[in-house]
């Protein structure tokens, strides 16, 4: 269906192999738009750079998308437990029970 619309194959290449996976965890922003302080010479339009958030070399980082950044937190912040709890693990995984909460 896309290629009714995206023509190229290296482009069509590059949406789903490229652009697909990097933005599959965000829900929209996909861009951002900054406007430049001087204006264009010869007719003073005025500029701006549009470009792709989450890419290399980008000119402002972007704030990571919710899921990213709790997959993130889990990856930094693994949970911590005792080692009974890890003897009792790795003894018999049907017989563990949850710890009681404090």
């Amino acid at each position: 269906m896309a290629d009714k619309i995206v023509r190229e194959k290296p482009v069509l290449s590059k949406l789903f192999e490229v652009l697909g996976p990097r933005y599959q965890d965000r829900e929209g922003g996909y861009t951002r738009v900054l406007q430049l302080a001087r204006r264009r010479q010869g007719d003073n339009a005025p500029m701006a750079i549009i470009e792709y958030v989450d890419r290399p070399g980008e000119i402002r980082a972007a704030r990571p998308p919710p899921a990213r950044l709790a997959r993130a937190m889990v990856a930094a912040n693994p949970p911590q437990i005792s080692s009974e709890q890890a003897d009792q693990l790795t003894a018999d995984q049907d017989d563990y029970t949850e710890p009681p909460k404090k």
